[in-house]
């Protein structure tokens, strides 16, 4: 495991994105919402405001996500399935962005 938060949060993303773990979908979202809570979101004085808002930010997209996963586990047509996903993927960019921003506060893209 990685000694930097946003790195294991970014890699805990990746392996959602490739889905290389074998739990259900929504069971993995939740073990990482809960892993986000312990992890970023214990009080710490001590962030800037930028961070705290961006972890904000994150718990929210991370709600979302969960609320996609288990609407593409419910999905039962193709199509409809193939748009959760899409969504999916698209909730996961935004994440793995707010996390190259974390890593890369200078980075401005």
């Amino acid at each position: 495991m990685s000694t930097n938060p946003y790195l294991e949060l970014q890699e805990r993303l990746r392996r959602l994105e490739t889905r290389e773990a074998n739990p259900p979908l929504t069971v993995q979202v939740s073990n990482l919402q809960q892993w986000f809570q312990q992890t970023l979101l214990s009080p710490e004085s001590d962030r800037p405001q930028s961070e705290q808002s961006l972890l904000v930010e994150l718990h929210k997209q991370l709600r979302l996500l969960a609320t996609d996963a288990a609407f593409l586990q419910s999905a039962k047509t193709p199509p409809t399935q193939q748009q959760r996903q899409q969504q999916m993927g698209d909730r996961l960019s935004t994440l793995q962005r707010y996390c190259n921003h974390l890593l890369n506060p200078e980075d401005k893209t």
